[in-house]
Formats: C-alpha cells, structure tokens, sequence
C-alpha cells in the first residue's frame, strides 16, 4: 500500500505518497494521502498519530492548509 509504483514514485496502492520528485520536503515523508470526489482529501500522518479530512476544499489551498497543520504540530 505504502510502496511507490514502479512508474510513479510518489503513488503507492491507491495512496498518493510524500516521496520521490513530487514530495514536499515540509511535509513528513511518512504521510500519504487519498484524493477523491469533489476535492475531498484524507491525509494522514502517523508519526503523529493525526488524520486530517479536509472536504470540498479548493486545490490550490490544500498544499497551504497541510502546511499550517504540521506547523500547528511542532508549537
């Protein structure tokens, strides 16, 4: 599940990976995320034992807003 596919480094069994060329160095290599209708968005973090929904929310903001929730972690 968490495995990078051969031609995606950062796609594993129908999880989007924080690895390979498209990671955010921000972000904890260890999340990985589902995508799914309508922008909706599981993230998850289990360094830090945290899932994140985020529904509806705007494309362009969920870099941002993942962002702000690991920066609200390290305070």
């Amino acid at each position: 599940m968490l495995t990078p596919s051969p031609t995606l480094p950062n796609y594993g069994y129908l999880w989007w990976l924080n690895t390979g060329p498209a990671a955010n160095p921000d972000l904890p290599s260890s999340a990985f995320s589902a995508m799914g209708a309508g922008s909706n968005v599981i993230w998850i973090d289990p360094d830090h034992d945290l899932v994140v929904v985020a529904r509806w929310i705007d494309k362009t903001a969920l870099e941002g807003f993942l962002l702000r929730v690991v920066q609200a972690l390290r305070s």
